[in-house]
């Protein structure tokens, strides 16, 4: 499944929607997103606009649809669909979930799941920035990742999606690097820990790992401590002996955010 015209406040007000009603039609949930007067489908047919949110919402384990119609999912959904859940979000988990930028989180963790050539456009961001849209198609057009196959649509799609969730900002003279999800951050923190010698059997020391990121990426320390416990809660990382730390290699795989 490619990444279609979808945009993400989109696909928080298909949530809400659904969320509202407590389940709703295809049809009904199609005519409901196209009487939004903020929704901007890029000159696409609206109805086919509206389908594309809902394929997302689906293809993403955020709704799932019943005989009477469809219904946010739950975690025993996800469960059920999903080998290992490690960062993805049922969608009765979204909405209520602290404030509309955890929400939209929360969405954008899915959507990596099951785009994983976001982490890709994202990390080429953060490391490279300022670059336009022309280059990064440029580098990436017709590569694939995890499964994930980029072209000139899909690439463009997928830096509307970043810039929505300010993972990327678009200024003058091109795209940016901005906040840091916790997918593109553990991508690139199994990255370097490989790249500096890390195994499933001998970890690295943690200041080398922080230096490496802060060098390559120009991360803040207040950052990578923040993100790297989030990992340690998720069972991704753990503390092998004094500042020194270890993935655990079949978490790291399920999540679908390894090289």
């Amino acid at each position: 499944m490619t990444l279609q015209y979808a945009r993400l406040f989109q696909l928080r007000a298909g949530l809400e929607l659904i969320a509202n009603r407590e389940q709703t039609t295809r049809d009904e949930l199609a005519d409901a997103l196209r009487q939004r007067k903020n929704f901007d489908f890029h000159d696409k047919d609206a109805a086919e606009g509206a389908d594309d949110i809902i394929s997302h919402l689906r293809d993403a384990y955020l709704i799932r649809e019943t005989d009477e119609g469809y219904q946010l999912s739950t975690t025993d959904d996800v469960d059920a669909a999903v080998d290992n859940t490690v960062l993805l979000y049922a969608g009765d988990e979204i909405l209520g979930a602290g404030n509309e930028r955890v929400q939209a989180d929360r969405v954008l963790a899915n959507l990596m799941y099951e785009h994983p050539m976001l982490v890709i456009l994202a990390k080429h961001v953060h490391r490279h920035g300022p670059i336009t849209s022309n280059e990064m198609k440029r580098e990436f057009d017709g590569d694939a990742f995890l499964g994930d196959k980029m072209n000139s649509f899909t690439i463009d799609m997928g830096l509307d999606l970043l810039d929505d969730a300010d993972v990327i900002e678009h200024g003058p003279n091109g795209y940016t690097k901005g906040r840091w999800p916790i997918r593109l951050f553990a991508h690139v923190v199994h990255e370097e820990y490989t790249d500096l010698g890390g195994t499933a059997d001998t970890g690295i020391r943690e200041p080398q790992l922080f230096e490496r990121l802060e060098t390559l990426y120009g991360i803040d320390r207040s950052t990578f401590d923040r993100l790297l416990s989030r990992l340690q809660t998720e069972g991704i990382v753990s503390e092998a002996s004094y500042e020194e730390l270890i993935f655990n290699p079949e978490t790291i795989h399920g999540a679908n955010i390894h090289e």
